[in-house]
């Protein structure tokens, strides 16, 4: 509909241009406005079935991939056994000695690591375990009560002398 609307707005101009300019002009005949309409009409329709061929879209090739490349390691690697650790419950003692008449030396705050090296038994105070620091702080005796243990400690040295 909008596009019947224009058409005959642009004949309808068209057809007012060329009245003017054969009025104007003396010697050119005069066009009836169907003459007009009908050669306005014949040219629209020609540019409407006018075909305007789009070149087709160029095919994208895809870019190539590089083909996936499995290393073979030649290397064997054989575990080392770890060391236990043990990890503060709660903010504990580190001291220079396995039981509480030692000095406090350090503290092992909770949720801090620490390498076991040595235990010591005592049937009245419990086990102590010997610990070196992961992170900054000062090795020395933390009761096992205060820790958990992470691993194995039989391969642990077993302190039964005090010095």
């Amino acid at each position: 509909m909008k596009r019947h609307i224009l058409m005959t707005t642009s004949l309808l101009w068209m057809t007012g241009l060329w009245g003017c300019a054969s009025a104007t002009s003396p010697g050119d005949p005069t066009r009836t406005s169907a003459e007009v309409y009908e050669t306005a009409h014949a040219r629209a329709e020609l540019t409407r079935e006018a075909t305007f061929q789009t070149p087709p879209p160029t095919p994208i090739t895809p870019s190539p991939t590089a083909p996936l490349v499995t290393l073979t390691p030649t290397v064997t690697l054989t575990p080392t056994p770890s060391q236990p650790t043990v990890t503060a419950d709660f903010n504990a003692f580190v001291r220079s000695g396995p039981d509480e008449s030692y000095e406090n030396i350090d503290f092992l705050l909770e949720g801090q690591s620490a390498v076991v090296s040595a235990r010591y038994e005592n049937e009245v105070n419990g086990t102590w375990y010997f610990i070196e620091r992961i992170e900054q702080g000062r090795d020395g005796w933390v009761w096992s009560g205060a820790v958990t243990l992470f691993g194995d400690v039989s391969g642990v040295d077993v302190i039964t002398q005090l010095p």
